[in-house]
């Protein structure tokens, strides 16, 4: 591929968007306060869930609307949005939700009627032959930037868990989106350090470590047996120029999402 080819498959990737979605915060946040959390996850959590309904919702209708599979895992569950709106839709899909901590929880799973199991991902302990190639969908949405141990050897233990016509869904920050541009004119190359790594201390999980372009992350799931089926770009619907700018230089909006299976 010539450089102007490449350059034009740049432009031709769509941006898509998402909005707030105030009834499904409404109806969650009844639930939240029902988990049995501490005070300061609690308030993780439902804040969590105002600013991020209406992704996890696109990303429940995406899903279901372009792709048929019968059981899911969802890496990082907490706070289990996404697993309440993807039951909503599939009520018979076979569900397990994987989080570092579930005991910060405790009601969590008979409030939602889901299965939250202790796996942390980026620790070798996490194998379970159970899990091995078993699932159609694995969803990562929101983690890839916050892997701090072993990005490659995690990857590849997610390609371990899929079933051999199973698929990957990974949404993640763009790293050099417009908000990633305009930290850097604020002299910051990324996530404010002190803030993202003190969550492991005050909620019990890691922030964000460094956030990705769709170029660097292609590159981490090839390297790990993947090859990417399909990517989009996606924004919080915005202002009139900021629709306007990302659907011309879709590379600057804010998201990506990709698909992607195992590598022949």
């Amino acid at each position: 591929m010539t450089p102007r080819q490449k350059l034009a498959a740049v432009f031709a990737v769509p941006s898509h968007t998402w909005q707030d979605a105030p009834a499904v915060v409404a109806d969650y946040l009844k639930l939240v306060s029902r988990f049995g959390m501490e005070e300061t996850l609690r308030t993780w959590a439902e804040e969590y869930v105002r600013h991020h309904a209406g992704r996890c919702l696109w990303d429940a209708e995406f899903l279901t609307s372009n792709y048929q599979f019968i059981n899911c895992i969802n890496v990082g569950g907490a706070p289990f949005i996404f697993e309440y709106l993807i039951k909503q839709k599939l009520q018979h899909l076979d569900l397990l939700s994987l989080d570092i901590d579930p005991s910060r929880f405790p009601h969590v799973e008979d409030t939602l009627g889901i299965t939250v199991v202790n796996i942390d991902i980026e620790s070798p302990e996490s194998s379970n032959s159970s899990l091995l190639n078993r699932f159609q969908c694995i969803v990562f949405c929101e983690i890839f930037e916050h892997l701090r141990i072993d990005l490659l050897g995690t990857m590849y233990f997610l390609k371990t868990l899929l079933a051999t016509d199973g698929f990957l869904y990974l949404t993640m920050p763009n790293g050099i989106g417009k908000l990633a541009l305009h930290r850097w004119m604020r002299g910051r190359t990324g996530p404010d350090p002190v803030s993202e790594w003190i969550k492991l201390r005050d909620l019990g999980h890691m922030g964000h470590v460094r956030e990705y372009s769709y170029a660097e992350a292609h590159d981490v799931l090839v390297h790990s047996g993947f090859h990417v089926e399909k990517y989009i770009y996606r924004n919080k619907i915005g202002s009139l120029s900021d629709r306007v700018l990302t659907r011309a230089v879709p590379i600057l909006s804010d998201e990506i999402v990709i698909v992607a299976r195992k590598a022949t």
